[in-house]
């Protein structure tokens, strides 16, 4: 089993080794344009709009809301470490993407491999929270 993994890891590694170092852009500026700013969304609860989608071994994060920047967000998060654990908080989008740049991309370390969900279709917080638990 282990070396299945291993093999699965190594082709996506390889994959994204031979891709543009866009792809692995975890908000990009054509995104942040869209999604409605910080706070905005308050007192919806679980009729608050996810638009975005980030996932990878380490968990999933659906985001509600960022910033100007891209740099912060707010939305659900469910770490695969604690499954039992998710909560609604604010989310550094940039500790995430360094995690991406200097764990993956640099140390090629399957572990911190984050990746957007590019098909992603706008839902409400509601029905993620309610499909997450699958």
């Amino acid at each position: 089993m282990t070396s299945k993994i291993n093999a699965q890891a190594k082709q996506i590694i390889d994959t994204y080794g031979k891709t543009p170092s866009n792809e692995l852009v975890l908000m990009p500026s054509d995104l942040v344009e869209k999604m409605p700013r910080l706070y905005t969304q308050d007192g919806k609860g679980k009729a608050a709009i996810v638009y975005a989608h980030l996932f990878g071994p380490s968990g999933d994060w659906w985001l509600t809301e960022v910033n100007e920047d891209g740099t912060e967000a707010f939305g659900f998060v469910r770490l695969a470490v604690m499954p039992d654990c998710a909560e609604l908080g604010y989310i550094s989008i940039t500790e995430l993407q360094e995690l991406v740049d200097s764990e993956f991309i640099a140390k090629k370390d399957i572990r911190f491999l984050i990746e957007r969900e590019k098909n992603w279709e706008p839902c409400t917080l509601g029905d993620v929270m309610k499909n997450s638990k699958k």
